[in-house]
């Protein structure tokens, strides 16, 4: 067999055709094409072990000979990694930190230090972020940089600005920093292009998830990338795990631009195996050796269900281990970090008689639509939504939502339960009205941070919170501030109502149980007994998303144990 370039990407596969050779050209794992005689097919590293596998003496021409010596070097590098893992280590050399690493952290600089890319799956709480920056500043040192670019969830992206880097990029290594925002002044633009300009610090941009749906954002970035060697990270990983998303795809082309990549995260996989691809996709495409997400599917998915479109099993997940391992660093706290326990508590909250009545009137309607129809998982989150604000004491009409009684019962549960509490507490609330009648109830004893609070005002809550011992209560959104914040002062949490998706509310959890924790921390979850609470709180302490659970069997969650 000879192995040839092609126009573009692809590869050639010229053989002596007979049926023997045909079957095996054919079961080629990942994209190919018949051209004549010849067989067009991806250069990825499922397609390249395969050509191994069955023409271990093939002949590689010199203009196809780089890309097996990139698969080569894929392979050894993982391999390497692997060893590495279970070695103490090694000397680091002169590398002078700012903050003194934890071991497992120690471990995870060694590992990834040098890395063209690499995966810190670090559970929340462990301190990737210092890992993070230490690369950098230990890349810029070797003049491998010039600039580091960080994509975060909105607020998260500040946060590296104001708090990471102060606290933890080494001294010696000097930093100009600017974030991106969707309304940037011209003053900001400016201040953009002269961080853009340096040339005697290491340059910091950092740009929120969300901003990729404009081509403003995405031009910003190309700027950066074209004008620096960047490592490029993408903090909390898992929100480019979906391949057909507009800012995953727009973040995966970015990477081909950047010569270190890193991705971060404490929850690689939400749902299961397919929340991988996208994610090291965009490190490295030879690390799972798919560029299409379908083929990758059919190596690791079982699909069944509805049209045979869901995805109801798993196979070959020792391979899949095995290849991620080779990119990655992964640390539990449990098994790193010497923290106090995480206790779990509800606390029953019966509905009034006017919820009782609209939440079982509005039950019943939703279990006739479901029954003998085929309902989207999008629909049906909808109707989960109206169940959940009635248990909150709220009547949804329209796009409005109105009290149900003038005293909520939801409300009165929260107030009791605090004047039994001593210590700092965060509530977490997901509804705006819930927000609003909570932050109304506690006063000046409280700090908010959701969507309706300014990016300012969110950080002086954080730090009001965190150091000021008149502030008792932290009112927060799990969507907004449930990632990248520490708020450590708290040991105890609760939730008034809760996210449908695991991640959300693992993350929230973690924000007061990480390095820094050093009592128990007790989290306490409001359930109206028998409604969509019980619901809620079950799929998630099972680490289940409810997202998930309605694309299987969406009309289960509308019954209870009399249906």
């Amino acid at each position: 067999m000879i192995i040839q370039k092609a126009k573009g990407k692809h590869l050639i596969a010229r053989v002596a055709l007979d049926g023997n050779s045909i079957q095996k050209l054919s079961s080629l794992p990942g994209f190919k094409k018949w051209v004549g005689r010849d067989l067009l097919f991806a250069p990825t590293g499922a397609n390249i072990e395969h050509i191994h596998k069955f023409w271990p003496e093939a002949h590689w021409s010199a203009d196809a000979m780089p890309v097996l010596e990139e698969y080569i070097e894929t392979l050894r590098e993982a391999e390497q990694n692997r060893e590495d893992k279970d070695k103490p280590v090694e000397d680091l050399g002169d590398f002078m930190f700012k903050t003194r690493p934890f071991d497992h952290q120690r471990k995870a600089f060694y590992l990834s230090r040098d890395k063209e890319s690499f995966a810190l799956l670090m559970e929340q709480g462990t301190g990737k972020t210092k890992v993070v920056l230490d690369n950098a500043a230990y890349l810029y040192g070797k003049g491998k940089i010039t600039a580091l670019v960080v994509i975060a969830p909105n607020g998260v992206h500040r946060n590296w600005l104001s708090k990471e880097i102060p606290d933890h990029m080494p001294e010696w290594c000097p930093t100009k920093s600017v974030y991106y925002h969707s309304g940037m002044t011209k003053k900001e633009t400016e201040a953009f292009d002269e961080v853009l300009a340096e040339t005697e610090m290491l340059k910091v941009f950092s740009f929120n998830v969300e901003a990729f749906v404009s081509d403003k954002a995405t031009n910003f970035m190309k700027r950066v990338l074209l004008s620096n060697e960047v490592m490029l990270v993408v903090d909390e990983s898992s929100r480019i795990k979906r391949p057909g998303a507009k800012r995953t795809k727009i973040i995966t082309k970015f990477s081909n631009m950047a010569k270190y990549r890193r991705i971060m995260t404490g929850t690689p996989v939400t749902k299961g195996p397919e929340d991988i691809y996208s994610q090291f996709k965009f490190l490295d495409h030879q690390i799972l050796g798919y560029d299409s997400f379908y083929s990758f599917r059919a190596r690791y998915c079982i699909m069944g269900g509805f049209e045979n479109k869901q995805i109801v099993s798993y196979q070959n997940i020792d391979e899949l281990t095995r290849n991620i391992e080779g990119h990655s660093f992964r640390v539990l706290k449990k098994d790193c970090l010497d923290l106090p326990e995480k206790i779990y508590q509800r606390h029953p909250v019966d509905l009034s008689p006017k919820q009782r009545k609209l939440y079982n009137q509005l039950r019943k309607d939703f279990i006739a639509e479901l029954e003998g129809e085929h309902i989207d998982a999008p629909e049906a989150i909808t109707r989960l939504l109206r169940l959940q604000q009635i248990v909150c004491g709220w009547f949804p009409i329209e796009e409005e939502v109105k009290p149900i009684d003038e005293k909520n019962p939801r409300l009165q549960a929260l107030l009791d339960i605090l004047s039994d509490i001593e210590c700092k507490v965060i509530i977490w609330a997901r509804f705006k009205a819930d927000l609003r009648v909570i932050e109304r109830a506690l006063g000046e004893l409280a700090v908010a941070y959701h969507g309706e609070v300014s990016n300012d005002q969110r950080a002086i809550s954080v730090e009001r919170f965190q150091n000021d011992p008149k502030i008792r209560y932290f009112i927060g959104q799990p969507q907004s501030g449930g990632i990248g914040l520490t708020l450590t002062a708290a040991e105890c949490a609760i939730y008034y109502s809760n996210s449908f998706d695991l991640e959300t509310r693992l993350q929230s959890e973690d924000r007061c149980h990480r390095i820094g924790t050093k009592n128990n921390v007790t989290y306490i979850d409001l359930e109206s007994p028998k409604t969509i609470d019980t619901k809620i709180i079950k799929a998630l302490r099972s680490k289940k998303s409810l997202a998930d659970i309605v694309t299987k069997d969406p009309i289960s969650l509308f019954l209870t144990d009399e249906d």
